[in-house]
């Protein structure tokens, strides 16, 4: 009984996941064709919220969250324009869309709402369009975040979620709580794509979806990421040469990665969903680079974001010392 309990139950998961894996997909795919290819990875982005949102009870009212997700995702695709002029000003843009970005979607902490958001912006930066395609760019992703927040908006609705949620300015004074992590996650996203656009890197997205990753709220998790992430890599090259350079010939590729990808939705884990991921891009950056410079540039990006994160860490630590050393100084100094 219980035999035919647990085939059942591995048999639905893996119609579960083939279904999630279609639609991904085929939204993608579609978003593609409707859209243009310069705006694929904005759509992989929108295919994550509309495969997140309605089904996260994010403790926010509907209508509430609808407007932030329509704000959020529209505002994407125009900050990211900003990596067409001058890297200085292009940073000080970056920065100031992050904070705004968390500070209204970083809470609850523990379901990352604002990873969809991030994830558009990162995709939309690291590949801007002409002036003459920002139109088409910008009407693409509002539709597809005016569709999320559509979907979300009747299913929370239908489900009772949010009913006696947070307003906006209560959701903003909740996520004020973590200003450090806005701060580091603002300089950081800032940063990576500043030194993007300076090296005119072959791979900008490279670098600043490193720093998106890594930077956690707590020390630990950004050290636990950091592990997992480089040994991910890490494995990830060498399975990547083993597989596409030595046992499947590169047409197949297509069809490998298709593959890895529909199986990593077998697992929650972040170091393995890592290698599917870092697997997946090296195949695509192969359109712009050879095996050997998609591998060098692929870990030297992740290195660069690692210094970034833990930089950003020591500086923080740094300031809260020097804060709290001046008030004992003025605590000693009142006392005398």
């Amino acid at each position: 009984m219980k035999g035919s309990k647990d085939v059942l139950r591995i048999g639905r998961l893996i119609v579960e996941n083939a279904l999630r894996f279609l639609f991904s997909v085929g939204f993608v795919t579609i978003f593609q064709l409707v859209f243009g290819s310069e705006n694929i990875l904005a759509g992989v982005a929108i295919s994550v919220g509309l495969s997140m949102f309605p089904l996260a009870d994010l403790g926010i009212r509907p209508g509430t969250m609808a407007g932030i997700m329509i704000v959020l995702y529209g505002g994407c695709a125009v900050a990211a324009q900003t990596a067409l002029i001058t890297p200085w000003l292009a940073f000080l843009a970056d920065f100031l869309f992050v904070v705004v970005l968390l500070g209204l979607s970083c809470e609850p902490e523990m379901l990352k709402p604002s990873s969809s958001f991030l994830l558009c912006f990162v995709f939309c930066q690291a590949m801007p369009v002409s002036a003459e395609a920002f139109p088409m760019r910008i009407t693409g992703v509002m539709t597809g975040g005016i569709l999320v927040a559509a979907v979300t908006y009747f299913y929370w609705k239908k489900r009772g979620y949010g009913k006696n949620g947070r307003n906006l300015m209560e959701q903003v004074r909740l996520c004020q709580r973590n200003k450090k992590y806005i701060l580091r996650m603002a300089i950081g996203i800032a940063a990576a794509m500043f030194i993007g656009m300076c090296l005119d890197l072959k791979k900008p997205l490279w670098i600043s979806i490193a720093v998106m990753s890594l930077t956690q709220v707590r020390f630990e998790e950004t050290l636990q990421r950091i592990k997992q992430r480089f040994l991910a890599t890490v494995c990830a090259a060498v399975a990547f040469i083993v597989i596409f350079d030595m046992i499947i010939p590169r047409d197949y590729a297509i069809a490998a990665v298709m593959l890895l990808s529909y199986l990593s939705f077998f697992t929650p884990e972040y170091k393995y969903k890592q290698v599917a991921n870092a697997i997946c891009a090296l195949n695509a950056s192969l359109i712009l680079l050879d095996t050997g410079k998609a591998i060098e540039n692929r870990i030297l990006c992740l290195a660069g974001g690692i210094l970034i994160v833990l930089a950003l860490w020591l500086l923080q630590h740094f300031s809260i010392s020097i804060r709290n050393m001046r008030k004992k100084q003025e605590l000693s100094f009142s006392k005398s």
